[in-house]
């Protein structure tokens, strides 16, 4: 049989999940794809690759992985005993064989996210949306977004590690809009470092509510300012948009 390289386009709630990369002892997102599609194919050690890592509780519309495996199955044979087989919190939405040398992570151009704020709060919806209680001013968000676009250097608005080479981000897209009264930040990005989106979505609100100003926000991008002003917005507004290649 010839090894074929799938490129898989999957959405999922992340409520249920430690994030998308596999841990031992906990449930992820990759953990469960791996699983499922080695019972489809009765291959052990397969190798998925995704676009990108999600925290625990973020949600995708548009996660990508690759995983090169033997089988006779096409793309569309791949996506239906998948969907078979999966839990209904996690759905594959489109499939393909791509060339060999595609890399879910190292070929993609840019990744989108978007961030839902909701003041009401709900029984139903409580799991998708940050529900903030306070007033916020839409001008200020867009001042601060517009503040967001021009910056490189996000180190104070990510969890710092020592296997980050840079802090640098080429920000694409960075903008609130309301629309049905979700409020929405939405932002694109080449790359994206870890809590980014929520330390950028939560202080920007901080900035709306008065608690601290555009000019100290703007400082906060100064590598070596404190980051006591950074507050970090909870997972389960996040959503992972798409990914481009």
């Amino acid at each position: 049989m010839i090894t074929k390289n799938f490129k898989i386009t999957i959405e999922y709630d992340g409520t249920n999940y430690c994030g998308w990369q596999i841990q031992k002892s906990e449930s992820t997102i990759q953990g469960v794809i791996k699983r499922t599609l080695e019972d489809i194919v009765k291959i052990d050690n397969i190798n998925i690759v995704g676009s990108g890592r999600t925290d625990s509780g973020v949600h995708a519309l548009g996660q990508v992985f690759n995983v090169k495996i033997e089988t006779k199955m096409n793309p569309n044979q791949i996506m239906k005993a998948m969907n078979s087989n999966l839990p209904k919190d996690i759905r594959v939405v489109f499939s393909d064989i791509v060339d060999d040398g595609f890399n879910a992570r190292f070929s993609a151009l840019d990744r989108e996210y978007v961030y839902k704020v909701t003041k009401e709060r709900s029984a139903f919806d409580y799991k998708y949306y940050w529900n903030y209680p306070y007033d916020y001013d839409i001008s200020i968000l867009k001042e601060c977004a517009d503040i967001v676009l021009k910056q490189e250097n996000f180190y104070n608005f990510c969890r710092p590690s020592p296997d980050i080479k840079n802090y640098n981000c080429t920000i694409n897209c960075s903008d609130w809009d309301i629309v049905d009264n979700i409020l929405n930040y939405k932002i694109n990005a080449n790359r994206f470092l870890h809590h980014m989106v929520r330390m950028l979505v939560g202080t920007m609100l901080d900035v709306s509510r008065g608690n601290i100003s555009k000019n100290v926000f703007l400082r906060l991008f100064d590598e070596d300012a404190s980051k006591n002003k950074v507050l970090t917005a909870p997972a389960r507004g996040l959503y992972l948009l798409k990914v481009k290649y």
